[in-house]
């Protein structure tokens, strides 16, 4: 009790904000209290004042001189902190896809983001191991550590953030950044033999008119599932699930669909199907509509306004299909994207080594090093890779 009536404040003076002076029972000089915002706590020092003045002046001169050491790598004009260069990134993005939009919440998380994190730094004092110590304390805020391929995501953005640095000429050169071990895990695809028992079944559930949850499967969606084999598209609200017919032109011999892919994960782009992508797309309209199409109509299940809702349902019918072809597995758990890795392993099979991964993955929105190692790396070898390999070169 008499502890706590020594440490009594008798009189509290706020300076500016996070600055105050206090005179306490413990000592007849003012004592200064200052918020330390790198450590989240204040500092208390003696002002060794007993005059208010004084010990006023004694405090601004404390503060000053504290965060001029603790915060030397804190930008001094704002023009130059990584908070700028991460709005300015974030408004470069907008509206681009969904992952854009998911490196904004990376940016802005409140506890432990980057803008929180590194924010009032100026983007030139930013090292090597100041990103370290970020991964360490993403970590120290967690029961279990992030994974690595999340760790690889905030590493992304923090360089994308600095490289905007770079091209206005703040920053001369990207420090490295550190490495991350990442496993690659092999995409869950459909064989040959699964695929065509997995488009029977979908044409026996249409057939049926199988009902799941109060959805009844047609062969709208028995198409619409082939449709991403010869598409390569992805089943999401930016690609398969974004499509509309203002997207889609019929061009080319041999005929073929050419798409205005808009909200896909690398960005928009232009692609182009396979022919057989020409009648499933001609029978997803109505013969008996003698109007004009509604090009701004929804190419795959359009009476679904909320794609997210739509995208929900067609997973559910795939789940149903996959049940009634007898192909679930839990060590394999195939998904409406197994449509898509099949489509591409597909393709590089058929082709029998000529096909270009440099057209292929522009296509399909990916790149030459996501082909090789999710899919070549994976692909069981081929009739003609293993002559290929069992020819004699010239020596």
């Amino acid at each position: 009790m008499a502890e706590d009536s020594k440490n009594r404040i008798l009189k509290n003076k706020p300076l500016r904000k996070g600055l105050a002076i206090l005179l306490t029972a413990r000592s007849p000089y003012w004592l200064i209290r200052l918020w330390d915002p790198v450590a989240q706590k204040y500092v208390h020092r003696s002002s060794k004042e007993t005059s208010r003045v004084e010990a006023r002046e004694a405090a601004f001169e404390f503060a000053d001189n504290f965060h001029s050491k603790a915060n030397s790598d804190h930008a001094k004009k704002k023009t130059t902190s990584f908070e700028h260069y991460a709005k300015k990134l974030m408004a470069m993005q907008k509206g681009q896809s969904k992952w854009s939009e998911g490196d904004n919440k990376l940016l802005n998380r409140t506890k432990d983001g980057l803008i929180c994190y590194f924010g009032k730094h100026d983007v030139s004092k930013i090292t090597t191991g100041m990103v370290r110590d970020y991964l360490t304390h993403l970590d120290g805020n967690r029961k279990r550590p992030l994974a690595h391929s999340t760790k690889s995501k905030h590493v992304i953005i923090i360089r994308k953030v600095l490289t905007v640095a770079v091209e206005d000429g703040v920053l001369n050169v990207l420090p490295v950044m550190p490495k991350i071990k990442t496993k690659d895990t092999p995409r869950h695809t459909f064989t040959d033999k699964e695929y065509k028992q997995f488009m029977r079944a979908a044409g026996e559930c249409a057939k049926r008119g199988d009902v799941v949850r109060g959805v009844k499967i047609t062969g709208h969606h028995a198409r619409m599932f082939r449709f991403v084999v010869h598409t390569f598209l992805r089943p999401t609200e930016g690609e398969l699930f974004g499509l509309k017919h203002k997207d889609i032109q019929v061009k080319g011999e041999p005929a073929h669909l050419e798409m205005n892919v808009r909200g896909g994960k690398t960005g928009g782009r232009v692609s182009v199907t396979m022919p057989l992508a020409v009648p499933m797309y001609q029978g997803s309209l109505n013969p008996f509509d003698k109007g004009a199409i509604d090009k701004e109509a929804y190419v795959w299940m359009p009476d679904y306004p909320n794609r997210r809702t739509a995208i929900n349902t067609a997973r559910r019918l795939f789940n149903h299909i996959l049940a009634e072809a007898e192909l679930v597995d839990e060590d394999r758990k195939l998904s409406p994207y197994s449509l898509r890795h099949y489509a591409i392993q597909a393709r590089l099979r058929g082709s029998k080594g000529k096909v270009n991964l440099y057209t292929l993955a522009k296509n399909a929105g990916t790149s030459v090093d996501q082909l090789e190692r999710f899919y070549l790396k994976n692909m069981a070898p081929t009739k003609e890779l293993i002559e290929n390999l069992q020819t004699k070169g010239d020596d």
